[in-house]
């Protein structure tokens, strides 16, 4: 790893742990939502690459809207009227292409581009927000980051050093077997140590169970998200975090990590 994007990390990561630890949720909210537009327009700005149209102010717009649903008081998309919102949202977009004055070719690709960019970035960036105002949310939050940063770690060293069977070489060249497997070794570890730390009821063999399959959760998140890089020709999302790149580039293994772990503590 760069020594810029270890000099990034050991800047940023006291001051996550002040907004998910220390302060109120309402901050961590913000935070939330700070991210997921910027992770939106950095969507956005990707598919434009590709000549797509996609509508930023309403996509951007309905994102926040989303995400904010997961903060209890804004939680209008959920329950019996949740549809009638994400419909309206959905047939707003629509509708604002349909009477754009741009050509009718690149319709289909412009409507999908931005409400893509409003379910896969903002949604996904909400259910973080959820985990934290779950019960022992704090708690749950940072062992879910402690835990895919040890992955995202075992990952990269085990894979430089001993990778030699490629994981999917079409999406992501550098990523191997290997690597996996080190993340999920990484992930267990950290995951048993941490529940000593913030959840002692976990028990030992649940904790290497949950670490392991969040690894393998962010590694989907990260996958999908070279996916989307590779389709329209870009290395990172963006430049926002230096060493990282942008901030999907940074949160896209939390993407699919939080829905993960958040649907696991509603089942358990």
């Amino acid at each position: 790893m760069g020594i810029k994007r270890i000099l990034t990390s050991i800047v940023l990561i006291p001051v996550l742990y002040v907004i998910v630890w220390e302060l109120p949720p309402v901050y961590f909210t913000g935070l939330v939502v700070v991210a997921a537009v910027i992770g939106q327009y950095e969507f956005y700005r990707m598919a434009r690459n590709r000549g797509t149209r996609p509508h930023v102010v309403l996509g951007s717009a309905f994102g926040v809207l989303i995400a904010l649903s997961f903060y209890p008081g804004f939680s209008f998309f959920f329950g019996m009227d949740g549809a009638f919102y994400i419909t309206a949202g959905m047939f707003l977009i629509m509708s604002a292409r349909l009477f754009s004055p741009r050509p009718v070719e690149g319709a289909l690709e412009d409507i999908a581009a931005t409400l893509l960019g409003v379910f896969y970035v903002a949604m996904l960036f909400g259910f973080q927000m959820a985990l934290r105002m779950g019960d022992h949310g704090r708690q749950w939050l940072l062992f879910m980051y402690l835990v895919i940063w040890a992955s995202d770690t075992g990952a990269y060293y085990i894979g430089s050093s001993l990778g030699k069977h490629k994981l999917y070489p079409k999406i992501s060249p550098k990523k191997s077997v290997e690597g996996l497997i080190g993340g999920m070794l990484a992930a267990a570890g950290v995951a048993l140590l941490s529940r000593t730390w913030l959840l002692p009821a976990v028990s030992v063999e649940e904790a290497v169970i949950l670490g392991s399959v969040l690894a393998v959760a962010g590694t989907l998140g990260d996958l999908v998200e070279s996916l989307f890089k590779r389709s329209v020709g870009v290395k990172d999302s963006g430049n926002l975090i230096p060493g990282h790149g942008g901030m999907l580039d940074r949160m896209d293994s939390m993407l699919f990590a939080a829905p993960a772990l958040y649907y696991y503590l509603g089942m358990r």
